[in-house]
């Protein structure tokens, strides 16, 4: 599904939110990469979201490590608008603090060179992305596949037909990926914990008790009630996108590169419901117990809680849990 060491590797991008707690990528993991395909008579497929963070010259590499003659370049695209909120709380998982529409008004309106050179724009500036790859390739080697919300199998079946197999090759596995959006409460819950945790010192068990366990458990280990309050962008912000994503589908059609999909899916204005103006207080208690269960399964990883976690170590061990 994902190859995010290899595409680490080959980028020399630390895996992890912050620089002095990053885990180091393993440069021969990439060699190694490289090596195999070329030996390899049939198609490789590497695939990975940090390859959208490639600047030109970090492109370049890669294109001639592959081989220019060699490599195809497939670049998934969904409506910009829709990204925000996924994107945001994918910056939780990864301890990040700032309330949502605090990070929107700053991802959409701010141009200073700080917020530019943030991943989410370096992955998100689609206009620039496509451009890139079609320059150092060429458009006839770049695809575009859109992602179409109302159609969940789609991109499984748009590389079915991209890579010559068989239907359903790929499909049959859409009901094992579970990575549905947290809940306005979930999403508030994690986030207030980043804060709770904060800073580099928290950095190692925050990866591993928080990430890979209580993060796990809230979105994996339930379901949410229909009447659970959902997380909206506001419509000020879903204008602002719209804005952008006729910029870079218009830059994307002068390109020429190929098209999976329709473009008019990456256009459309979204519209939604009013955000909510006051932030949750509350975790239903199911969610709360999901998650404690998601830190107790990260088992021996636990043992690297710090000491000002205390009462988090005493419940995992089964001792007693006094707030």
């Amino acid at each position: 599904m994902a190859h995010r060491d290899i595409a680490s590797a080959a980028l020399g991008r630390p895996i992890g939110w912050r620089t002095d707690g990053a885990r180091k990528p393993d440069s021969r993991l990439w060699k190694r990469t490289t090596r195999d395909a070329r030996s390899w008579p049939r198609r490789t497929v590497l695939s990975s979201e940090f390859l959208a963070e490639a600047g030109d010259e970090a492109a370049r590499r890669i294109v001639q490590e592959v081989g220019p003659n060699r490599i195809r370049v497939v670049i998934t695209l969904r409506n910009f608008a829709r990204i925000l909120p996924s994107a945001w709380q994918q910056n939780l998982k990864s301890g990040f603090q700032t309330p949502y529409q605090e990070w929107v008004r700053r991802m959409l309106f701010d141009d200073d060179e700080a917020t530019l050179n943030t991943i989410f724009w370096k992955r998100h500036r689609h206009d620039l992305l496509v451009r890139r790859w079609a320059d150092i390739t060429s458009p006839e080697r770049v695809t575009v596949v859109v992602v179409d919300e109302a159609n969940r199998n789609g991109i499984f079946t748009s590389f079915e037909c991209l890579l010559g197999l068989r239907e359903g090759t790929l499909a049959q596995h859409a009901g094992a990926v579970t990575n549905r959006s947290m809940t306005l409460a979930e999403a508030e819950f994690l986030r207030r914990l980043n804060v709770s945790v904060g800073g580099a010192p928290g950095w190692a068990a925050y990866r591993d008790a928080i990430h890979d366990g209580m993060e796990k458990g809230l979105v994996e280990g339930r379901i949410p009630g229909d009447d659970e309050p959902r997380l909206q962008t506001p419509q000020w912000a879903l204008d602002r996108a719209a804005c952008f994503a006729h910029q870079f589908v218009d830059a994307i059609e002068e390109c020429g590169v190929g098209v999976v999909g329709d473009l008019a899916v990456l256009r459309s204005h979204v519209t939604g419901p009013e955000a909510p103006a006051d932030l949750p207080d509350a975790l239903p208690i199911d969610a709360a117990v999901a998650a404690v269960l998601g830190s107790m399964a990260a088992g021996s990883k636990i043992a690297a809680l710090p000491p000002w976690m205390g009462p988090v170590r005493r419940v995992i061990k089964g001792g007693p849990f006094r707030p």
